[in-house]
C-alpha cells in the first residue's frame, strides 16, 4: 500500500518507519525548509525498540494517488497542513490522529466518509527534520469508521455521525488494523467514533496540563501534592463531560494509569511550551472539554485551574533561540 504522512513530526515519523519497515511505499508531506533538510531516510532512536533507519520519500505537496493519508499534525497547523494535499487527490482512506475533540467536522467537510477516526497513544518526539526518538514501549491506535447515518449538527467529538464499523468504512478500518498489526503496531478497531477520541483525552488532557503547569514530567507533578490533588481531579471532572457527551469511562482505572506511569512521562504540549512553539495544542485540547461542560453543566473547577496555570506557564516561557525546532502558525511538523 501506498501512504502519506501529512506531517512529520514525532507520531508522523515513528508510523511511517513502522510502515517503510513492514514493506510499505511512506512518502512524508512537509514544508519546504523541514525537506530543505532531510536526507530521504527516518532515523529511530529508541533504547526500547532498538534503532531503525529506512527510506521515505518527501514532498511539500502531496498531488500523487495514496492508499491512505495519515493525519498526524497538531490542530493548529491543520488547515494549512490541509493545503498542501491537492484539492482533488480522494485518498483511499483519510486517518487523522490528531488531540481534541474538534477536527473530524473540518475533515469530513473535505474528505466525506473517507475520513476514519483515529487516535494514538505514543510518546514520540521529532529531534530534527527525519529524526524521532521513541520514548514508550507501546504504541497503540483506536480506529472507528464513521459510517452512519448522524446529520452533523451534534457537538459530540466533533459532529461525527454514530453507526460503527459498517458497509464501506469498516472494510477500510479492518484492512488498516492488519497494515498497522503487521507493522507491529498495536490496533483497536472501536464501534463508536466519539470513544476513540474521548478515551484517549480523558488521560491526555489533564496529563499534558498538569505537566504544563508543573514545568516537569509525572514525576515532578507528583511531588507537588496540591497539583498531584488537581490533576487527580481534573482527571474525573474529565470523564464526568465523557460521560455527559454519552461516553462511560472508569474513572478508577483512569486513576490507576496515572498512579503506575513512569515518572519520566512527558507530554508534547509540555515539550511545546517549553520550546517556544506558537501556537499550541492548549485551546483545541481544553476549549472543547470546557465548552461542553457548559453545555452539559458539569463543574470543572480542578480542570479550568490547571488550564489556567498551564495558559499562564506558556505566557511565562521563554522564546525559543532560533536554532530550536518549531513551527509557525499555518506550518506543518
Amino acid at each position: 500500500m501506498r501512504h502519506a504522512i501529512l506531517g512529520a513530526g514525532g507520531v508522523g515519523l515513528a508510523l511511517g518507519a513502522a510502515l517503510a519497515r513492514a514493506g510499505h511505499e511512506v512518502v512524508l508531506v512537509m514544508r519546504e525548509s523541514s525537506r530543505a533538510r532531510y536526507r530521504g531516510v527516518i532515523d529511530v532512536h529508541s533504547k526500547l525498540h532498538g534503532d531503525l533507519a529506512v527510506e521515505a520519500r518527501a514532498v511539500e505537496r502531496l498531488d500523487e494517488p495514496v492508499d491512505v493519508l495519515w493525519v498526524t499534525v497538531k490542530a493548529p497547523a491543520l488547515d494549512a497542513a490541509l493545503a498542501r494535499v491537492a484539492p482533488r487527490l480522494t485518498p483511499g482512506s483519510v486517518v487523522p490522529l490528531l488531540n481534541g475533540l474538534d477536527h473530524p467536522r473540518s475533515l469530513r467537510a473535505r474528505f466525506g466518509p473517507r475520513q476514519l477516526v483515529g487516535a494514538i497513544l505514543i510518546e514520540a518526539e521529532r529531534t530534527a527534520p527525519g529524526r524521532v526518538t521513541w520514548n514508550s514501549l507501546y504504541a497503540e491506535v483506536s480506529l472507528a469508521t464513521t459510517d452512519g447515518d448522524g446529520d452533523g449538527n451534534s457537538d459530540s467529538a466533533g459532529d461525527v455521525p454514530e453507526g460503527g464499523a459498517a458497509g464501506a468504512g469498516g472494510r477500510r478500518l479492518g484492512g488498516l488494523a492488519e497494515v498497522l498489526a503487521d507493522a507491529g503496531l498495536g490496533c483497536t478497531p472501536e464501534p463508536d467514533p466519539a470513544s476513540v477520541l474521548w478515551r484517549k483525552l480523558v488521560l491526555l488532557l489533564p496529563l499534558a496540563l498538569a505537566t504544563t503547569a508543573a514545568d516537569g514530567p509525572l514525576g515532578i507533578v507528583r511531588r507537588r501534592p496540591e497539583l498531584s490533588a488537581l490533576l487527580r481531579d481534573a482527571a474525573r471532572e474529565v470523564c464526568a463531560v465523557a460521560a455527559a457527551d454519552t461516553v462511560a469511562v472508569d474513572d478508577r482505572n483512569l486513576l490507576h494509569t496515572l498512579d503506575t506511569l513512569p515518572g519520566r512521562t512527558d507530554t508534547s504540549l509540555h515539550r511545546d511550551v517549553t520550546a517556544g512553539v506558537r501556537p499550541t495544542e492548549l485551546a483545541a485540547l481544553t476549549e472543547p472539554v470546557l465548552r461542553r461542560a457548559r453545555d452539559h453543566h458539569v463543574a470543572v473547577p480542578a480542570l479550568a485551574e490547571l488550564a489556567r496555570r498551564a495558559a499562564e506557564r506558556e505566557r511565562q516561557a521563554e522564546v525559543p533561540a532560533p536554532h530550536r525546532s518549531t513551527y509557525r502558525k499555518g506550518e506543518t511538523s
